[in-house]
């Protein structure tokens, strides 16, 4: 594989060495399986590719699982890419978001309208908090009662990841420019100021993955 032909046609089974029957524990485990062969803590990718190449790769194993690791855009995937009728640009992923927003308009800032029983003194522990890490967006989560699901679905981030930035768990997320941008959305969507979350939460982040 190599980034050119990968980007061209936009086969996410390809990239990550699938059939299109696979189950869903199997993409997890493709994923995991390429992110280790093209990261950048295998030496041996560099005697195949250059940095930059290899660079490249890695955002469309990340863009690959970010599609078929969520079931709502895999099958919107399925359906174009099986259906033999969709153009490249089609089965990209910006054009698989596009289509599931419209399938699903209702859920745009549903999360916000989620009831819950406010605490005052909880509300009072977000204004004045500081640190923010992946246990405390959970926590946020669950009282204001979001599900996992639920997050996944109007994010379009996979499950898989917001446990793993809910636990502060490298081996199991990408590059940090992909935690940024799923931490940000995650904020957003808790009704929190997307940029001091983010800042913060990074800076812990890297600190803790040291």
């Amino acid at each position: 594989m190599t980034p050119e032909t990968a980007s061209m046609k936009y086969n996410y089974y390809e990239i990550l060495e699938l059939n299109t029957n696979s189950a869903q524990h199997e993409i997890t485990m493709a994923y995991e399986r390429a992110r280790a062969t093209y990261s950048g803590e295998n030496p041996a990718i560099y005697t195949i590719f250059s940095e930059k190449e290899a660079r490249e790769l890695l955002g469309l194993i990340e863009e690959a699982y970010s599609i078929l690791g969520n079931k709502t855009l895999r099958n919107i995937y399925d359906q174009r890419l099986l259906g033999q009728k969709a153009q490249s640009l089609d089965l990209s992923y910006e054009s698989i978001l596009q289509a599931s927003r419209q399938l699903f308009p209702e859920v745009k800032g549903g999360l916000k309208k989620s009831t819950y029983t406010a605490d005052e003194d909880f509300e009072k522990m977000i204004q004045k908090q500081e640190d923010w890490n992946g246990p405390f967006l959970k926590k946020i989560r669950e009282y204001k009662n979001i599900t996992l699901e639920k997050m996944s679905l109007v994010t379009k981030i996979n499950t898989y990841y917001i446990v793993a930035i809910e636990e502060m768990n490298s081996a199991h997320l990408p590059a940090a420019v992909f935690i940024r941008g799923y931490v940000i959305q995650i904020a957003k969507e808790l009704g929190l100021n997307e940029k001091l979350v983010s800042e913060s939460y990074m800076k812990l982040f890297k600190e803790t993955r040291k």
